[in-house]
């Protein structure tokens, strides 16, 4: 691996010391500059590889600035949060496709320490996500705050509606890097895939724009009365619960209510209950890393019409609750580590077909 120049932003001055010295130990790592959050800028982080954000959920809010600038100057972002809690808060801040690794409060020299390879492969996961230095620079996102307009779908060409295979895929906590892993290995010729990740409203279209420049299928945010089509995949936008509807003139995402179903607006459940009800058998579901059990119902409603359905490995997720739920329940008839996940689904692809 390439040296990397990397930038420490943290809150607290003893964290970032701490963070700084323990990328400084690492021989695959170069120059480490420490920086304060608040003033951050694209500037300051010029001639910067990737940018390392470390703190704790109550950090988020001033680690706010230092997030937006490290995205809109295009650099790749790590996260270290501290905290037992893995610091939700400040992980939703990395929402447009940054990675994460998290250490508790006790002991975070200690555990940096034994943390230390990780990070550095994420520094340098997350620049190959970026693209190889000297490549041309991809477009910059916009600040986190601002909801990004999907692009608009293509239409359904005339007698020729999609009435095939959907995939459906749900994910919470640390869904984020798993469904940049999963759709980065589609192909394009990909039934449509319908996506419900648990983030803050406003960070959605951001991320929807981020695993459209990673994937090779259009990536966009879901609109009322949508159709669905092969190299399309769709984001549930937030606020709104998100079904799909099939009739003579193809399969189609549809909006709902802004009410919670299981403590989540929109639900994984809500959305897999109404695929097993409408496509039965013609679909495929797929519960990835995250905490609580969203999806573990609607995955069992899902293979008990008929559809394949997988959830994530425990070694491979960064939280296995909701995958543990739809293994428990009898929702998943496959548990696979989370780089064989697009392989499988396609392989079903091929059979269904």
């Amino acid at each position: 691996m390439s040296a990397l120049r990397v930038v420490v932003v943290a809150a607290d001055p003893l964290l970032r010391k701490a963070v700084s010295e323990t990328l400084t130990a690492l021989h695959s790592l170069g120059e480490v500059a420490a920086v304060t959050p608040i003033r951050a800028t694209p500037d300051r982080m010029a001639g910067a590889d990737a940018v390392l954000i470390a703190g704790a959920d109550g950090d988020a809010k001033i680690l706010k600035p230092a997030v937006d600038a490290a995205i809109a100057a295009g650099r790749p972002v790590v996260f270290v949060t501290v905290g037992d809690n893995g610091s939700p808060a400040l992980l939703a801040l990395g929402a447009a496709g940054a990675l994460s690794v998290k250490v508790a409060d006790l002991d975070i020299r200690a555990q940096l320490a034994s943390a230390a390879p990780r990070i550095a492969d994420m520094l340098h996961r997350a620049e190959a996500v970026q693209g190889p230095k000297g490549a041309e620079a991809p477009k910059p996102i916009a600040a986190a705050q601002t909801v990004r307009p999907p692009a608009a779908p293509r239409p359904v060409a005339p007698g020729a509606p999609y009435l095939g295979v959907v995939i459906c895929i749900g994910a919470s906590t640390g869904g984020t890097d798993a469904l940049l892993a999963v759709l980065s290995k589609t192909p394009r010729s990909s039934p449509p895939i319908v996506v419900v990740q648990h983030m803050p409203e406003a960070y959605v279209g951001d991320f929807a724009a981020r695993l459209d420049r990673s994937s090779p299928m259009d990536v966009s945010l879901a609109q009322d009365d949508l159709p669905l089509r092969a190299g399309l995949a769709v984001v549930a936008p937030g606020g709104r619960q998100l079904r799909l509807h099939k009739d003579s003139r193809g399969i189609w995402t549809r909006s709902g209510e802004a009410s919670r179903f299981g403590g989540h607006c929109p639900a994984v459940d809500v959305l897999m209950l109404s695929a097993a009800e409408q496509l039965g058998k013609r679909a495929i579901g797929v519960v990835l890393t995250g905490m609580g059990r969203d999806g573990a119902d609607g995955l069992l409603a899902m293979r008990e019409a008929g559809a394949r359905t997988v959830a994530q490995d425990e070694a491979t997720s960064v939280v296995y609750g909701m995958p543990r739920a739809a293994f428990e329940n009898g929702g998943a008839d496959t548990v696979l580590p989370l780089g064989k996940v697009a392989e499988f689904v396609s392989g079903l692809v091929m059979s269904l077909r």
